[in-house]
């Protein structure tokens, strides 16, 4: 099972097609997940993130006969995936980083749009949950 990656706010706009409203497109192919969990100033928390939708495999919706239907547009947390170690950690509190800074303005369309999924209901469970259920924990 492959788990969709998260995305970043720039890639809202390489993803959503041009002239389609952000947020009915968000219903259909994203879910709001309760994010990553981070330390600062030795404070753990989460930074919400949006993901792909998933089959009710647990499958990103995007990923068909073994390869991603998406991969010129794909989110910043698939299309790094497999980069090295080094430079996934890099990278990964690069992203995390931005996605902070916009959950952190509730009128940037990341946060709009997480905020409106997580009311709906659209939600993926948090990460570690879907490991365990993968591992038959």
């Amino acid at each position: 099972m492959f788990m969709p990656g998260f995305l970043i706010p720039a890639d809202l706009g390489r993803m959503i097609p041009a002239g389609v409203d952000p947020f009915a497109w968000a219903e259909i192919n994203l879910l709001a997940s309760p994010g990553t969990i981070v330390m600062k100033d030795g404070e753990v928390f989460r930074v919400p993130t949006l993901v792909p939708a998933t089959k009710p495999d647990g499958s990103c919706i995007h990923y068909q006969r073994r390869s991603c239907a998406i991969w010129e547009v794909s989110p910043f947390g698939c299309a790094f995936f497999g980069c090295g170690a080094q430079d996934e950690d890099r990278l990964s509190q690069l992203g995390v980083r931005a996605v902070y800074e916009a959950q952190s303005d509730p009128d940037s369309l990341y946060s709009r749009i997480w905020h409106r999924l997580w009311d709906m209901g659209r939600r993926q469970d948090p990460v570690e949950e879907i490991r365990k259920r993968k591992d038959g924990r």
